[in-house]
This record gives C-alpha cells, structure tokens and sequence, in this order.
C-alpha cells in the first residue's frame, strides 16, 4: 500500500493508458468502512453511500489538457442541524467535470507554469504520472457540495435567542441610512 492510498480514506488507483479511442466507464462506491473514514474526515454526523458514474476519455490534441473526466456524483449523508442538533438526511446528485494535464517528468520542478483560467473553465489538475486516484478526487468534491450548515426548516434561530433572516427579510440597500444626509441639514441656506 502506498503512502497516497494510506491518506486517502477512498483510494482507487487508475492508469490512464487503460483509455481506449472511445472512453471507459468507471462505477465506484463506498464501502460501510470508507463511509466511516470519510464521515471522521469531513467531520459530520455519517455518510451512507457514495457513488460515482465515471466517464474517462482521452482529448485530442485540440483541446487544452489530456483527458477528461467526467464524474456524476450520488451520496446519501446525515449531518446534524447547526442549531437543534436533530439529524438531517441530505442527497446529494452533482455532476462534475475535470481536465487532467500530464507534464513531462523530466521538467524543473521548481519551474512555475502560468496557466491561465477563466471562470467558467472546468478544474485542471497538472499530473506527472498516467495513474491517479480517482477516489482522491471524489472525495474532495463530496466535500465541497456538503451543505456546511445545515439546518431543520423548522429551525428559525429562536431556539438559542439568534434570528434567523431570509432572502425576503433582508432590507435592500437603497434603504440605508446615508451618513452625509446630516451635513446636508448643516449647509447654509444663501
């Protein structure tokens, strides 16, 4: 076992040059004890399954990066509400895309490269190695669609003397008051 699969609590190792001319197709799921890992790593109450559609295929020489993985994300977690403590089942259904860029071993690591990136770019990862770990990248994104505070609807902040504000109750800015209205009552009539 090496070093990365030790870290990563979801470890499954693919080599690129397994890619035919039309793509692979890749399933993958958590097992109870991965579930467990990934639960203690992202530190919510558990998750009960993780599955990803994998969709790997080779870009030509066109397109900017190497490959393309194209992942359809399902999980089924419980975390606890932020402000009861009750436990709230959250489904998550994503679909994500990454562009993979091999570079050639032999350059200077310390060599920084500037790549540019626009907004609605998809994610590129610079890899040096025709192996990466799927699992890796499913994992980092399950974290990043994890509701971070996650509540009950019937939640409204009371409970612990907060008040809780929704999109309809926040004032507009046109209704703040204007600190320089005062200096105007202040100005000489002439």
């Amino acid at each position: 076992m090496t070093d990365n699969q030790k870290k990563n609590e979801f470890s499954r190792i693919f080599n690129l040059s397994q890619i035919g001319k039309s793509g692979v197709e890749i399933t993958l799921a958590t097992n109870d004890v991965e579930c467990v890992k990934l639960a203690e790593r992202f530190s919510i109450f558990k998750i009960e399954s993780v599955v990803a559609n994998c969709f790997m295929k080779k870009l030509s020489q066109k397109d900017h990066g190497d490959y393309r993985l194209i992942i359809e994300l399902t999980a089924d977690v419980i975390q606890k509400c932020v402000l009861t403590l009750v436990d709230i089942n959250e489904s998550i259904n994503e679909k994500f895309n990454i562009i993979f860029q091999i570079t050639p071993s032999n350059e200077d690591e310390n060599q920084s490269a500037v790549i540019d990136f626009a907004v609605d770019d998809e994610d590129m990862e610079i890899i040096k190695d025709t192996e990466i770990d799927l699992g890796k990248y499913i994992a980092e994104y399950l974290s990043l669609f994890l509701d971070p505070y996650p509540r009950i609807d019937q939640a409204k902040g009371n409970e612990l003397g907060y008040k809780i504000f929704g999109e309809d109750e926040i004032s507009d800015e046109s209704e703040k008051k204007n600190p320089f209205n005062v200096l105007k009552s202040l100005k000489h009539k002439t």
